[in-house]
C-alpha cells in the first residue's frame, strides 16, 4: 500500500477499516473547524451531482404529488414522460434546477461551516449541540438563497404546458424566459413568494435532520461501541434525514402549494390554507400534510447522507 498515492490509500483505508471514525461534520481530520470556502465548493459540487443523478426527478415527483394528490407516482411518471420520453424527467433542471442545486449545497456548506467555526470555542455548548445549531443556521441561509430558484423550478414542474412542448434545450429556454415573464406580470417581489415559510422550513429541516442524526449515532454507540464505522455513519445520516422528513412534511407541502403554477398572482397564507382545510375535518388536514411523503423521505434521507457525511469525507480527502 505504501506505493499508492495518499488519496488512494485514504480510500482504501475507508473501505477496509471496519471501525474507522469518520470526521464529524464541520470538523476535518485535525479536529478543527472546516474552511468555509472549501466546504462551499464541495457542497455545491456534490449536490449538483446528486440532483443530476436522480435527486431532481425524485423531487419533481414529490412536488407533483403534493400539488396533484389524485394521481399515483406511476401516473405522474407517465405524465412526465408521455410526450418527451425520459428527458421529461429533467423538466425544470435547466436552468433553475442546476442553479438551485449549486446554491443548495454551496450556501448550506458555507452557512454551516461559518456557524460551526464561530461556535468552535464556545465551551457552554456541547459538540452535538454545536452540530445541531450549525445545521439549522446552514438551513436558514439555504432557505433564503434557494427560495426564488425553487419557486421558478416549481412553476416549471407544475405547469402542464412544459410536459408537451420541446426537448431539453427548448424546455430550458422556455424555463429561462419564465423568470422574466414572472417578474413582468407579477413584479420582482413575486420571486420571494413563500420565502418566509420556506426559510423557516429549511431551518426546521436541517435542525431536525442533525438532531435526529445525532440521536441515531448515540443509539448506535450504545450498541456497537464509541467508534462508528463509515457504514454506521451513513446509516445514521439516512435514518436521521428520514425521521426529519416525517416531522417536517406539512411545511414542505405548504411551500409546494404556495409556489405551484396555479397559484400565480394569488395571495396565499398559512392561516388561510389550514382554515380552508379544517372545514374538511382532521382527515383532510392529515391527507394534505402527508402528500408526497414517500418521495420526500427518500430525497431527504439521501440528501442528508450527502451533505452531512459525504461532504466531510470529501473534505478530509482534500485536506
Amino acid at each position: 500500500m505504501s506505493s499508492l498515492p495518499s488519496s488512494l490509500r485514504t480510500l482504501y483505508d475507508l473501505q477496509s477499516s471496519p471501525k474507522l471514525v469518520l470526521a464529524p461534520s464541520a470538523h476535518g481530520i485535525s479536529g478543527g473547524p472546516e474552511a468555509p470556502w472549501l466546504k462551499t465548493l464541495i457542497g455545491g459540487g456534490i449536490t449538483l451531482l446528486l440532483e443530476l443523478s436522480g435527486g431532481h426527478t425524485i423531487e419533481m415527483l414529490k412536488i407533483k404529488k403534493q400539488t396533484s394528490p389524485q394521481f399515483s407516482y406511476l401516473q405522474l411518471t407517465k405524465q412526465m414522460t408521455a410526450q418527451k420520453g425520459i428527458v421529461g424527467l429533467l423538466d425544470g433542471f435547466l436552468p433553475w434546477g442546476v442553479l438551485q442545486a449549486l446554491a443548495k449545497g454551496a450556501v448550506f456548506g458555507w452557512g454551516h461551516a461559518v456557524t460551526m467555526k464561530a461556535l468552535h470555542n464556545t465551551d457552554a455548548l456541547s459538540k452535538d449541540t454545536k452540530t445541531i445549531v450549525s445545521g439549522g443556521m446552514g438551513g436558514l441561509v439555504q432557505g433564503v438563497f434557494m427560495s426564488p430558484l425553487l419557486l421558478l423550478k416549481t412553476r416549471v414542474m407544475t405547469n402542464p404546458t412544459f410536459r408537451t412542448s420541446g426537448g431539453v434545450w427548448e424546455t430550458a429556454v422556455a424555463s429561462g424566459k419564465l423568470g422574466f415573464l414572472l417578474i413582468k406580470e407579477e413584479g420582482v417581489m413575486a420571486l420571494c413568494k413563500g420565502m418566509g415559510v420556506f426559510a423557516a422550513k429549511r431551518m426546521a429541516d436541517w435542525t431536525t435532520r442533525y438532531y435526529f442524526v445525532v440521536q441515531v449515532e448515540a443509539l448506535l454507540r450504545t450498541l456497537s461501541g464509541p467508534k462508528l464505522s463509515v457504514s454506521e455513519q451513513l446509516f445514521s445520516s439516512f435514518a436521521g434525514g428520514a425521521l426529519s422528513a416525517l416531522a417536517t412534511i406539512p411545511l414542505d407541502v405548504l411551500v409546494a402549494t404556495f409556489q405551484q403554477a396555479s397559484k400565480a398572482g394569488q395571495k396565499v397564507s398559512v392561516a388561510d390554507t389550514f382554515k380552508e382545510l379544517a372545514k374538511g375535518g382532521a382527515g383532510k388536514v392529515f391527507e394534505f400534510s402527508t402528500r408526497g411523503l414517500l418521495a420526500r423521505v427518500t430525497h431527504v434521507g439521501i440528501t442528508t447522507v450527502m451533505m452531512k457525511t459525504v461532504t466531510s469525507l470529501v473534505y478530509d480527502l482534500f485536506k
